[in-house]
């Protein structure tokens, strides 16, 4: 019986990670706000009736960052819940809460970038899941 303690060997210990590949879609936003202004139109009736219960549901969470003096917003894309607090709006979670109706389809859930303007940097593998969202639009391998 082996100690717990004992050492990997070389060949056994964890490899560095590859570099993450990473895909610039030039003017891929505007084919995001597309899709969003009908899953918008959804959520806004559903939220009639999630309101009466205090909650809201928002198709997209932005977070804004400056580097080097480029503003980039990451925005996560799928059902963000939020209730009502006394003063503002407390986050309640990914999950629909109980006595809520199913929301509407999302068809970007799942989908997260980072904003350049009107240029978006995505993740490879979200960018094959997603390429019916930005056929015919010129992209390149950035990372």
């Amino acid at each position: 019986m082996e100690p717990a303690t004992r050492r990997p060997e070389r060949d056994e210990r964890e490899k560095p990670s590859e570099p993450q590949c990473r895909v610039r879609v030039y003017g891929g936003y505007s084919a995001i706000l597309t899709v969003l202004s009908y899953v918008k139109e959804a959520i806004y009736r559903y939220n009639e009736v999630a309101s009466r219960k205090g909650y809201y549901l928002k198709p997209v969470h932005k977070v804004y960052k400056r580097l080097n003096g480029v503003v980039r917003v990451y925005e996560y894309y799928g059902r963000y819940w939020w209730r009502k607090g006394e003063r503002r709006l407390i986050y309640a979670g990914h999950e629909r809460p109980r006595g809520l109706p199913e929301p509407p389809s999302n068809p970007l859930e799942g989908l997260s970038v980072i904003r350049e303007g009107e240029d978006i940097i995505i993740d490879c593998s979200l960018y094959d899941d997603f390429s019916w969202l930005f056929k015919g639009l010129r992209s390149e391998r950035v990372a």
